[in-house]
């Protein structure tokens, strides 16, 4: 009796006044963001952004529906939300794909679709609020241990932007950041088992499978051709990271959940890999997964594995204008004309070295002050990025943020190798192990990748998007192998406890 009526009180208490007036106002403002988008005809993108904004409505409803048809308790409900929020962010990317200039942006002018995005990020920024209006205690986190340094790196970056030369698109990507940064460390604080962080991954990976394929689709359908100066004409340096995350998820989930449509999504990520060539995606690509597999001490899975994708890659090359990029590569010496950036990053860098030129400074600067090639919008490098947007300040904090990473991780690998050899059979710290050694062969590619392109530090894109979620995923990791080391531990204890076994009184039974 009291079950059942437990169960119907979970829909009302889902389903609550706030509940109810968020949706609306979701719903309202949705339509005022709309309306309130520069005119233009149909041609120019209004329906690309009032589709977006209907579908993620859409899934929204079906989510909370779905979640009051289960009777779902509120953290799963809120969880689940989060989670589609958190994707349509992730696809915003390339769903408003476009490209602008950057001087016309830098004096605030903006095309159809930029504002489309843009108002995509206030409506999951207006979801995000209605979440924290039910479970708010996460805001208190983003002051405490690990996510502290997150927090003070951004909030540098955001105070930055008063100083940045384009201070309208730095406002906007700074408040996207802000945005991912809450959205992340909500999951987070309602993540309570395994379960719940291969439930973020699996979303991650369907988005990272769009992000993936649909730049390989524009490309394939344009009429001048998929290829251009021999290589996919889908920027190689964004997409053939974008998709090694995408092989590397995809492994972690295999491993973990034994399922084969995680194979799939791997072989598609090491496909358009190898396909977009970006160098630097695929060594730290190749890298990360062949640590994820050695790490769990498959010397032969992982031979395997680098057997199979250099394979792959040779007969992309032997059958594409690959092989024709490769014979007439001349960049080894600059790194493809990196190194003339980086030197003159350093000089600049020296100009303002303690609080920086200004968030985003770099997409702006160059193209009139370095005399670099147009288009070059970025240093090609995580770390002097930071330097030359926020300075020593920013460097640091950046710093910092690494540190916390590889500490948890390695942390949480040292407790792993103890609960094992507690309790061998645990399925559950075994799998809390390979979601460790997963993030950290992520972790490995985002740092490789992070050192010849702006995957931290920069505009907040779904590298940038995914180098902050593995900072959660490890920090969270941690936590759940140090509650399943106090669980083992209590396990442990003897019932009765005492100086010792010599000094243990027993009172016979009374009749």
């Amino acid at each position: 009796m009291l079950q059942g009526n437990s169960v119907r009180r979970s829909p009302q208490g889902l389903f609550s006044a706030g509940m109810i007036a968020g949706l609306i106002l979701v719903t309202g403002l949705s339509t005022a963001l709309m309306r309130a988008l520069p005119a233009a005809d149909m041609e120019q993108g209004s329906v690309k952004v009032i589709s977006g904004a209907t579908i993620f409505f859409f899934l929204l409803c079906l989510g909370l529906g779905s979640a009051i048809v289960q009777n779902m308790d509120l953290r799963r409900m809120v969880y689940r939300l989060a989670l589609i929020t958190w994707c349509v962010l992730l696809l915003c990317t390339v769903y408003f794909s476009r490209v602008n200039d950057s001087y016309s942006m830098g004096q605030g002018s903006f095309s159809i679709l930029a504002y489309g995005e843009g108002a995509m990020w206030i409506l999951c920024f207006i979801v995000l609020l209605v979440l924290t209006a039910r479970k708010p205690a996460y805001i208190k986190q983003l002051f405490h241990d690990s996510p502290l340094w997150v927090t003070l790196f951004l909030g540098f970056c955001v105070i930055s932007i008063a100083w940045a030369p384009g201070p309208t698109y730095a406002m906007a990507w700074g408040f996207k950041a802000v945005l991912t940064v809450g959205l992340l460390q909500l999951c987070a604080s309602l993540m309570e088992d395994i379960t719940d962080i291969t439930a973020f991954l699996k979303t991650t990976v369907f988005a990272f499978m769009f992000l993936s394929i649909v730049p390989l689709y524009y490309a394939f359908t344009d009429p001048l051709g998929p290829w251009e100066d021999d290589r996919l004409a889908a920027n190689p340096d964004l997409l053939s990271p974008t998709a090694a995350s995408l092989m590397l998820m995809s492994l972690i989930l295999l491993s973990i959940t034994k399922q084969r449509y995680y194979a799939f999504t791997a072989f598609i990520g090491a496909a358009v890999m190898c396909l977009a060539f970006g160098k630097a995606g695929i060594v730290g690509g190749v890298l990360g997964a062949v640590l994820f597999v050695m790490l769990q001490r498959k010397v032969v899975r992982s031979l395997g594995l680098l057997l199979g994708i250099s394979a792959m890659a040779l007969f992309i090359i032997s059958v594409t204008p690959l092989g024709t990029y490769l014979q007439t590569y001349r960049g080894g010496s600059t790194l493809t004309g990196r190194t003339v950036i980086w030197t003159t990053a350093f000089n600049a860098i020296k100009t303002k070295p303690i609080f920086g030129h200004g968030y985003l400074g770099t997409y702006f600067s160059w193209e009139n002050t370095s005399g670099l090639e147009s288009g070059a919008v970025h240093l090609h490098n995580g770390f002097l990025e930071v330097a030359y947007n926020d300075g020593i300040i920013g460097e640091i904090l950046l710093l910092m943020i690494h540190f916390m990473i590889v500490r948890n991780i390695f942390r949480s690998m040292h407790i792993s190798k103890i609960l094992r050899g507690r309790d061998p059979d645990n399925e559950e710290a075994w799998h809390a192990y390979l979601l460790t050694i997963g993030a950290l062969g992520i972790y490995v590619h985002s740092f490789i990748q992070g050192l010849f392109g702006a995957d931290f530090g920069g505009r907040c894109m779904s590298p940038y998007m995914l180098f902050l979620a593995i900072f959660m995923i490890a920090d969270v990791t941690l936590r759940m192998n140090k509650r399943l080391l106090q669980r083992t531990s209590e396990r442990a204890e003897p019932v009765y406890a005492g100086p010792s076994l010599g000094s243990l009184r027993f009172a016979p039974v009374r009749e």
